[in-house]
């Protein structure tokens, strides 16, 4: 097993989710997980075709706005590429109710564009990506509130 910081976030939000799980069914794992690819998807899908009503059942509103500013620039060809495959989905950075913050997590997702030699962002190889996406709870859905490259 390969040790890194990132490995290490992964263990230890892994333990918080143990904890946190059996208080409340929303911090699955498994079901966190499966959320951020969907939406990872709608997002890629919505930015692709310039679609934003697929997005206002799982994007913050706030993030909403930043969403369409980047779709009407047309800034990142990784979003005009075809559809991008992850390898990777992990829960990095779980944080509980605070008195100003509402539940979070951040998850990596990892992959590859179909087509070759198209970066995205500050990837290292062409054709990769990794990227952070910080989801909020709001009720009882998380929601995209950001993306960091």
């Amino acid at each position: 097993m390969k040790f890194s910081l990132e490995s290490i976030k992964i263990s230890i939000a892994g333990a918080k989710l143990s904890h946190l799980v059996q208080k409340d069914r929303i911090w699955d794992h498994g079901s966190m997980t499966e959320q951020a690819r969907i939406i990872f998807y709608l997002v890629h899908k919505s930015k692709t075709h310039g679609n934003i009503e697929l997005l206002k059942k799982c994007v913050t509103s706030s993030y909403l706005e930043t969403l369409v500013k980047e779709m009407n620039t047309a800034q990142n060809i990784f979003w005009q590429t075809e559809d991008p495959v992850i390898t990777e989905l992990a829960v990095i950075e779980v944080s509980p109710y605070k008195i100003n913050k509402p539940d979070m997590f951040t998850a990596i997702i990892k992959g590859h564009l179909k087509i070759p030699g198209i970066t995205s962002g500050n990837t290292v190889k062409p054709g990769k990506f990794s990227l952070q996406w910080c989801f909020v709870r709001q009720g009882e859905w998380w929601m995209l509130d950001r993306i960091k490259t």
